[in-house]
């Protein structure tokens, strides 16, 4: 895409952020989208000669076919857009298409069995379970792990970072920068692990998922087995058990994989934001970067903020694809087709709001003197260690005498050991010392 197609550009994917997405356009554009229908057809021929349901194939024969997806073309794909103007049917043109290219050939005998005894979603189902493993693989497994290095590498730098934790966005006990990372870095690991080991479904049994017309017309073939077989052989997972569509709840459930991934990034991008506000996090400088339009001294903490934009923007598609895409009516209606042609702009935003939200991380660093004055400035924190220290030494009213002293109060140094003279134990306890296992812990989440 040149720079007028991006500056005239309706979707901001195509325009503003072309470049950041470019490489969702190998398995999210209608290129690709037909493309890979043109090789779930090809390769079904394939089968048949495989199964002996046509002739054995040659070997120039069997290179010619696989030709007609290795060397497809964006001039291919508009001969194909340019039959659907005329049948108004997306699939059929492509069957169209290829007996098109097949017709004059050694393989024109084959041209009954091109599309033979499939429903368009035999077809369709394929493709977007091709296109979102293929895209899952190389694109989105990779970015989320790219993060995790990255918080992992914070966080191990930081686990001895004291900084003052806020509950309710008031001053409650310290804790160190490196372990609120941890926290992150335990959740995504289950993610990771979950996103790692998913794995996309797919059907093939026509109109009504009955193998009605290949049941009636080859009775001896065993379909149910070629359809397991060929089905895998994209390394999808068969579902054998279907309507004339493929049920949603398997896209659904990796919908709720990278939407709970953007939910935990959302978080993330709010607590950056709110560190920096706070002074607690710096940003890098970055040489010609303007902060803003008339104030010149800031760094605007901008990455956080596309990042948590964009998330927001991803989750509501993956929303909608959670209460449409499961239901539809009787066997199928059209109403779901517009709606997967969404599925990248889904994956859209969620990329880009992964390398912004990797672009931001990569510019922090934690500013250890701030957060370490900030913390020492509050030592009514110390109020739990002092509460729990008397309930332990019998005194039952313990939590009640700290908070007639000490609610709603702040204390420095000073004042805190004039409190606790006469309680060695409590005296010699400081916001830097009173910080139970925090290391451990982080430790522990970093493995």
């Amino acid at each position: 895409m040149n720079d007028e197609q991006e500056l005239i550009a309706l979707s901001p994917l195509d325009g503003r952020y072309a470049s950041q997405t470019a490489d969702l356009r190998l398995y999210f554009s209608e290129f690709a989208f037909i493309k890979y229908r043109v090789r779930v057809e090809v390769k079904y021929l394939l089968f048949l000669a495989k199964w002996k349901v046509v002739r054995t194939l040659t070997k120039e024969e069997i290179h010619k076919l696989l030709s007609l997806t290795d060397t497809f073309s964006v001039a291919d794909a508009k001969e194909v857009k340019k039959i659907e103007h005329e049948t108004k049917h997306d699939v059929k043109s492509i069957e169209y298409f290829l007996k098109e290219k097949l017709a004059g050939s050694t393989c024109e005998d084959l041209l009954p069995f091109v599309h033979f005894g499939l429903t368009s979603e035999d077809v369709n189902n394929l493709a977007y379970g091709c296109m979102l493993l293929g895209a899952h693989k190389k694109i989105m497994l990779p970015a989320i792990k790219k993060i995790l290095e990255e918080i992992k590498t914070i966080a191990a730098a930081n686990k001895m970072s004291y900084t003052l934790a806020r509950t309710h966005g008031q001053p409650a006990v310290p804790t160190t920068f490196g372990k609120e990372l941890a926290v992150y870095v335990a959740r995504l690991k289950k993610l990771e692990q979950r996103l790692t080991t998913f794995q996309f479904e797919g059907k093939l049994n026509g109109a009504v998922g009955n193998y009605n017309a290949l049941a009636f017309a080859l009775p001896n073939i065993n379909w149910i087995r070629f359809s397991r077989e060929f089905i895998a052989s994209f390394d999808l997972h068969p579902n054998l058990i279907t309507i004339q569509i493929l049920p949603a709840d398997n896209f659904i459930e990796y919908s709720f994989l990278l939407s709970q991934a953007n939910a935990i990034f959302i978080g993330l991008c709010q607590d950056m934001w709110t560190y920096i506000s706070r002074g607690l996090v710096k940003q890098k400088k970055v040489s010609g970067q303007v902060g803003s339009s008339t104030m010149p001294q800031k760094i605007n903490p901008i990455d956080f903020e596309n990042a948590e934009g964009n998330l927001q923007i991803a989750n509501n598609y993956f929303e909608l694809f959670a209460r449409k895409l499961p239901v539809s009516r009787l066997q199928r209606d059209l109403s779901d087709s517009t709606v997967k042609r969404t599925i990248g702009m889904a994956l859209g935003h969620t990329l880009l709001a992964w390398k912004s939200l990797e672009k931001g991380l990569s510019k922090i660093s934690f500013d250890t003197e701030v957060a370490f004055e900030e913390l020492n400035g509050h030592y009514e924190i110390l109020a739990e260690a002092m509460q729990i220290y008397f309930k332990m030494h019998g005194d039952e009213k313990g939590y009640e005498k700290v908070k007639h002293m000490l609610m709603g109060k702040r204390i420095d140094k000073k004042m805190y050991e004039e409190l606790t003279r006469e309680f060695p134990a409590l005296a010699k306890l400081t916001p830097a010392t009173y910080i139970g296992l925090v290391t451990k812990l982080t430790t522990l989440a970093l493995k």
